[in-house]
């Protein structure tokens, strides 16, 4: 098949390497732009390349046979023909077109072929078939060696043309061509399309997902992306630009992947198509939002016990609950919530009303099980309830045991019963510094940072060493109840018209500490930073920094007792600022 077209005196030297040839080409691709032989007087049209399956592709390995499935030029270099054959070339600087030297890679074949795949069949433009044993460009290659190396345009780089022929006519002298770059050596050496440019062909991705949103959190949702037009390739499933596993192969111009974890919430969903490596089809990403609902609580049953269920008046008895999960009769883990004991007295039907007697509450131990033990139920007949109150409510609901009645028989001597009581304070919750009007905190003097561009004063306001020299917050009310500290800032002023906005001051490293002994222990207190975003100047409105509506520093959801907050104040103020000695007021405040 194969056919000299001009002969050349250039050599080549091939070494066989377990059947692979490695190919003495320079594997230098061409500079970047357009080859300077082009555009070329002859050529009418470009070339595009085809995969067995009627994909575009825009280059392959060097010793692919045939280069590609299928050649389809896209301008025919002479109407009524019916053949085409492809054609490769070396290009040599210095001489014409016309002149160089090359190879017939193809046999002539027949066009239009109703055989090839998809519009190929039908189409009425020049159609190379390939097939095995054509001509490779490594063979090309080894015909014609590139030794340019110089950045000329013409390094790494082999023209291929498809002529047509009719009958009775031979072959055209003008053609569709397109310029391929070579790169690399040996098995993994390739090819790809170097002039025009090809134009990549578009794509569409179509996300879907099933079941339809919304579903509750655990559901299997399957999502599928579905690629046209249907190209090879892979979808990265995403949330929220998260990856979902890794890439999925597209067969039939669809992926799928199935999940069961997705967070519960809207989520914003997307399927990344990214073609095959030398299809000439673009990527495309197609998106969804899916709606995932938090599961709902599961149901729990209450079960009492009370042991024993008749005993003497003031007799220690065991009233024991133990929860389960309704659906799975599992018991509760431990912690899983708590058990409130109740005492209905004659009334057995179980409800908890304001004439309930609570008895006691016990957290819910391993098992799932809670146990009071008491001892001071007068004679008669007390029925017993015990209620659960889960830790979290979306987790688990309520439950309330049947009614279990336990009598107190008249016991045979009497105790003695009497009344004890006691007055719990209100307490109150204080904030106080060392510092006053008489004693100000010192900043220092201010000094020109690296950059010049303002003058900064900073200081620790207390230290782990000396932690009583910042904020000390103490808190003795009754009821373990929450607090939270802020602080504001006034201008500073120098007394003679010099002012420094209050947005430049800043309270950062916000650090409590604990005193031994204290409830409030490490863990109990939060702390934050106050910052700001700017150097503001003196008239500057705003409310960042300190300045302006009180900014929270520490807070504490409970806990009695004394703890210190450290910090560093840090004021920057413009180089503008005049001289003097600035003065502002910082109040704290805990409530």
């Amino acid at each position: 098949m194969k056919k000299l077209i001009r002969s050349t005196l250039a050599t080549v030297i091939l070494t066989g390497a377990g059947g692979i040839l490695t190919l003495g080409v320079s594997g230098v691709a061409s500079a970047a732009g357009t080859p300077p032989w082009q555009p070329e007087a002859s050529s009418v049209g470009t070339i595009l390349f085809f995969n067995a399956s009627g994909q575009q592709i825009t280059g392959g390995k060097l010793t692919d046979s045939p280069i590609a499935a299928y050649v389809e030029g896209t301008v025919a270099p002479r109407a009524g023909d019916t053949k085409a054959t492809l054609l490769g070339y070396l290009p040599v600087n210095g001489q014409a077109p016309g002149s160089w030297s090359g190879d017939q890679l193809s046999s002539s074949t027949t066009y239009p072929n109703t055989s090839a795949p998809g519009a190929l069949a039908s189409a009425t433009l020049p159609v190379v078939t390939g097939a095995s044993g054509d001509e490779s460009v490594a063979q090309l290659a080894a015909n014609y060696p590139n030794t340019d190396t110089s950045s000329d345009g013409y390094a790494g780089i082999y023209e291929l043309r498809l002529k047509t022929t009719g009958a009775g006519l031979g072959q055209t002298t003008t053609y569709d061509s397109v310029d391929i770059a070579i790169s690399g050596t040996g098995a993994s050496a390739t090819w790809s399309v170097d002039y025009p440019t090809p134009t990549l062909n578009a794509t569409s991705t179509v996300l879907t997902a099933s079941p339809t949103s919304p579903q509750t959190a655990g559901t299997s949702v399957t999502l599928t992306a579905t690629v046209s037009p249907s190209v090879s390739g892979t979808v990265q499933f995403e949330n929220g630009g998260v990856a979902l596993g890794a890439p999925v192969t597209v067969s039939g111009g669809t992926a799928q992947l199935s999940t069961s974890t997705l967070p519960v919430g809207t989520d914003s969903l997307s399927a990344v198509f990214t073609p095959a490596t030398n299809l000439a089809y673009s990527g495309s990403t197609g998106t969804a939002s899916y709606t995932i609902n938090p599961a709902p609580a599961a149901g729990t049953t209450t079960a009492l016990s009370v042991n024993p269920l008749s005993a003497a008046a003031y007799t220690s008895v065991g009233i024991t609950a133990n929860v389960t999960n309704t659906a799975t009769s599992a018991a509760l883990a431990a912690g899983a919530g708590t058990i409130k004991f109740y005492d209905d007295g004659t009334d057995s039907t179980g409800d908890v009303t304001s004439n309930s007697v609570l008895l006691g509450t016990q957290s819910l131990a391993s098992g799932g099980s809670a146990t009071l033990n008491y001892s001071t139920f007068a004679v008669g007949t007390h029925n017993l309830v015990a209620v659960f109150t889960p830790a979290d409510l979306a987790t688990y609901n309520t439950s309330t045991s049947s009614a279990v009645a336990f009598t107190a028989t008249t016991p045979a001597v009497t105790p003695a019963v009497g009344s004890i009581d006691t007055s719990i304070p209100v307490g109150g919750l204080t904030i106080s510094t060392p510092y006053s009007s008489a004693n100000p905190f010192n900043l220092g003097a201010a000094t020109l940072n690296s950059t010049a561009t303002a003058f900064v004063a900073s200081a620790a306001f207390g230290s782990p060493s000396n932690p009583s020299q910042g904020v000390t917050i103490t808190d003795t009310r009754a009821g373990d109840l929450a607090w939270t500290a802020t602080a504001t800032v006034t201008d500073f002023s120098n007394g003679t018209g010099g002012v420094i906005n209050g947005q430049n001051l800043t309270l950062t490293n916000v650090t409590p500490s604990y005193i031994s002994g204290n409830a409030l222990q490490a863990g109990s207190v939060s702390t934050s930073s106050v910052t700001n975003s700017s150097v503001y100047s003196a008239t500057a409105a705003g409310s960042d920094g300190l300045r302006g509506s009180p900014h929270q520093f520490a807070s504490a959801s409970a806990g009695a007792g004394s703890v210190y907050i450290d910090g560093v104040l840090t004021l920057t103020s413009p180089t503008s600022t005049p001289p003097g000695l600035y003065v502002a007021t910082l109040t704290l405040t805990v409530s």
